[in-house]
C-alpha cells in the first residue's frame, strides 16, 4: 500500500490556511481576498469578487460561486432569428457579433436551475460593482473547461428554444476573461435558496 500524506493548503499571498472541499477546483482566501484555481495540484491566481446584497432579507446568507465569463460572440450563420441575441447585442436583431458576459453557476444544481439562473443573470447583467468580502466561498463543481462548454450549451439552447424552427446555427465564441463572482443567497427554512440580487429560487 503506497504511503500518502495530507498537506494543508495555504494562500500564496498571505500564508493563511485555505478551505478546500472535496472536488473543489477553486479556492478563496477569506483573509486577503486572493483567489486560486487548482490546476494539477498547483495554485494559479484567479480573480474572485462578490456581489453586494440588493434584496433585504432575514435568512442566513450563503455565497454561491458563478463563473463570470466575458466573451465575444460572432454569429456565422443563422436561418431562424431569435430574440435572445437581439436583447444581448442591444440592437434590431440583425447584429452578427457582440460582447456577452455569461454568468454560469459554478456550483452543483439541477440543469433546469442552472439554465434559469444563467439565462436571467446573463440577460440582466445585474452586478455592476463586485467587491472583496471576508466570506466563505466553496462548492465549486464546475471548472473553467466545464464553464466554456456550458456557455456554448446555453448559447445553443437559447436559439433552439425559440418559436422558429432553427435549421442552421453556426457561431464562434472568443473567451476573453474568466473570473469568479460570489452571489449572495438566502438559505430559507424549507431548504430552498433565494438569491439576494434578483430573487430567483433554487432547491
Amino acid at each position: 500500500m503506497a504511503d500518502f500524506k495530507l498537506e494543508a493548503i495555504k494562500c500564496k499571498n498571505c500564508g493563511s490556511g485555505l478551505v478546500v472541499e472535496i472536488n473543489d477546483c477553486i479556492t478563496y482566501c477569506g483573509s486577503c481576498g486572493s483567489g486560486f484555481e487548482i490546476v494539477h495540484g498547483e495554485l494559479q491566481p484567479i480573480e474572485i469578487n462578490f456581489s453586494s446584497i440588493a434584496i433585504p432579507g432575514n435568512a442566513e446568507v450563503v455565497y454561491k460561486p458563478f463563473w463570470l465569463i466575458k466573451t465575444n460572440v460572432q454569429i456565422l450563420e443563422r436561418t431562424a432569428a431569435g430574440g435572445f441575441m437581439k436583447n444581448l447585442f442591444g440592437g434590431s436583431g440583425s447584429e452578427t457579433s457582440g460582447t456577452i458576459a455569461f454568468y454560469i453557476p459554478a456550483f452543483y444544481c439541477t440543469l433546469d436551475a442552472m439554465k434559469n439562473l444563467a439565462t436571467v443573470f446573463t440577460q440582466k447583467n445585474p452586478v455592476a460593482s463586485p467587491q472583496k468580502y471576508n466570506a466563505k466561498l466553496t462548492g465549486f463543481a464546475y471548472g473553467k473547461e466545464d464553464a466554456k462548454k456550458l456557455c456554448e450549451f446555453l448559447l445553443i439552447s437559447f436559439e433552439a428554444e425559440k418559436s422558429d424552427t432553427m435549421k442552421t446555427f453556426r457561431y464562434n465564441i472568443d473567451f476573453n476573461s474568466f473570473e469568479i463572482l460570489g452571489i449572495p443567497f438566502y438559505k430559507e427554512q424549507d431548504g430552498r435558496f433565494k438569491d439576494a440580487v434578483l430573487g430567483l429560487e433554487i432547491n
